[in-house]
């Protein structure tokens, strides 16, 4: 009896995964088709709307799918001759992402504003022995949860002067530069096809996003690199089952969660797929590794908490409750529906701090919000539908509006390839990525229909799972385009085995015709 429940529990998992995400996949391919939403380089945060051009969305499609047949051609015909080749395009394919990482870093000086400066900022004065971001009213205060970036930033001014920040957008470049390798080594691992490992090592090229992202001093491409390191470990767990990949894992995964959190979606992607992969394969050791996987993250932010208090003197703060940012996620404002408003500072200077205060004005600003969404179902499906395109239908990802505002720095000379690019060129490069988002989204889309295979291992999924978690926990948080480039990232090798997994389709229905038709 216990055992035919696991094996229903097992086979539930995937029937989930694959009805669930071929669906949300399915949306946002008709919507990318049909539209795009971008935001103009130093304007205001707010997302424009224009309609998109069909038959170029399809033509690319079409164009990646001929390519892929192709190579697969070449790669039948030499056969073992390709290896090589697959991997020399990913090295140049890392070797391009660094390189221009590196230009766009060098181009201009690009002042970190906002969040950026308060992190590195905020490390700064920590190294000096400055500790008034904790008290309140400062950004630690508000924010203590960017404790963890933030003490990583100050341990590296231990190696160079404080409020430097060129070597940190540096080391964002060396990460671009290690998200593109290790995607193709998870193609490798999936697939073991030239024809996928070539047509990923063109879609990541194309993927300006992260390029430009490598100059925002954050913690967003470092988190991307280390949850990409750690899925791999993961699937190389799957198929060799050597313990040390689940150290690997465990160590990966728990640096992306310090440097930023919301990679908590990639737990929760870890706990569901290694519970499936339980059900049908029983494991003490991945188990434990699960279990190290979820603590060893909060034991480490407990640590940094209060080493801080010792240093300072200052008891941690609870920071804003999440009753309080869900309820600006279903705000309406001149920003957008569901984006940022202020209403999280407001409430928490209004209330003077106290956490029980602004929980409890959060949770009457919920249930107000609720009630009329019920009352109004036909206005929530308008702003939930806009809440959902605003972010999963803008192909720069907010990139150039946050890298191209040159506000508090020095723009790039004038004419410079890199001034043309927030200027008249900025349609061009909107152009080029809105194509490979269309192209990337499809490609999701075969993976879930295609690749979903229980013969395959569920493992192979937590990247696809975490996609399907950052969608529906986009609709609940506050919007942010930016908060979308985990998730679109690791959508990339996934889409390359998609096709791959297309073609294979193809291929066995045609000789499955052909089979017939000789009977």
């Amino acid at each position: 009896m216990y055992k035919k429940a696991c094996e229903g529990f097992h086979k539930m998992g995937f029937g989930i995964v694959r009805t669930v995400g071929a669906a949300m996949m399915l949306l946002l391919v008709l919507c990318a088709l049909a539209d795009t939403w971008y935001m103009l380089p130093g304007g205001e945060e707010v997302s424009l709307h224009r309609w998109d051009n069909v038959p170029a969305n399809l033509l690319s499609a079409v164009s990646c799918v001929s390519l892929l047949g192709g190579l697969f051609l070449l790669e039948k015909k030499m056969g073992a001759a390709c290896r090589p080749v697959a991997g020399v395009a990913a090295v140049l394919a890392a070797l391009w992402a660094f390189l221009v990482s590196c230009w766009w870093i060098f181009s201009a000086e690009r002042l970190p504003m906002g969040d950026q400066a308060f992190i590195y900022g905020g490390a700064s004065y920590f190294r000096m022995g400055d500790f008034s971001f904790l008290e309140q009213g400062g950004y630690c205060h508000i924010y203590p949860y960017q404790l963890g970036l933030t003490s990583l930033v100050e341990l590296f001014y231990h190696v160079i002067q404080p409020f430097q920040y060129r070597p940190l957008q540096v080391l964002n470049a060396l990460a671009a530069g290690g998200i593109v390798y290790t995607g193709y080594l998870l193609v490798k691992e999936w697939s073991g096809s030239f024809s996928a490992e070539i047509i990923y090592c063109l879609m990541i090229s194309l993927c300006f996003p992260l390029f430009f992202y490598t100059a925002w001093v954050y913690g967003d491409v470092f988190s991307i690199f280390f949850a990409f390191l750690g899925a791999l470990f993961l699937c190389r767990y799957e198929k060799r089952k050597k313990a040390w990949y689940l150290a690997g894992m465990i160590l990966s995964l728990t640096l992306a969660q310090l440097v930023r959190q919301n990679t908590t979606i990639v737990f929760v992607a870890l706990a569901l797929v290694v519970l499936v992969h339980l059900a049908g394969s029983p494991d003490r050791r991945l188990l434990a590794a699960l279990a190290m996987a979820v603590a060893l993250p909060a034991v480490l932010f407990a640590g940094i908490y209060r080493m801080y208090e010792v240093r300072s003197g200052v008891e941690r703060s609870k920071g804003i409750p999440t009753a309080v940012t869900l309820a600006m996620g279903m705000q309406e404002s001149s920003h957008g529906c569901g984006w940022d408003n202020n209403y999280q500072k407001d409430v928490y200077y209004k209330t003077e701090f106290d956490y029980d205060k602004m929980k409890e004005e959060g949770l009457r600003e919920l249930r107000g919000r609720m009630a009329y969404f019920v009352e109004e179902p036909a206005r929530a499906a308008e702003f939930y539908g806009k809440k959902l395109l605003s972010q999963w239908n803008g192909p720069l990802c907010q990139s150039l509006y946050f890298t191209a505002d040159y506000r508090q720095g020095s723009p790039p000379r004038e004419g410079s390839l890199a001034w043309r690019v927030s200027e008249e060129d900025f349609w061009t490069v909107l152009e080029v990525c809105d194509r490979v988002q269309m192209v990337v989204y499809l490609g999701m889309f075969f993976w879930f229909l295609l690749a979903v295979r229980e013969e395959k291992g569920i493992l192979r999924h937590i990247l696809a799972v975490a996609v399907i978690g950052g969608f529906c926990f986009s609709l609940l948080w506050e919007a942010k385009t930016r908060y979308i480039l985990p998730y679109y990232l690791f959508m990339f090798p996934c889409a390359a085995v998609g096709y791959r997994s297309l073609l294979q389709w193809l291929i066995y229905a045609k000789q499955e015709g052909k089979c017939r038709k000789g009977l």
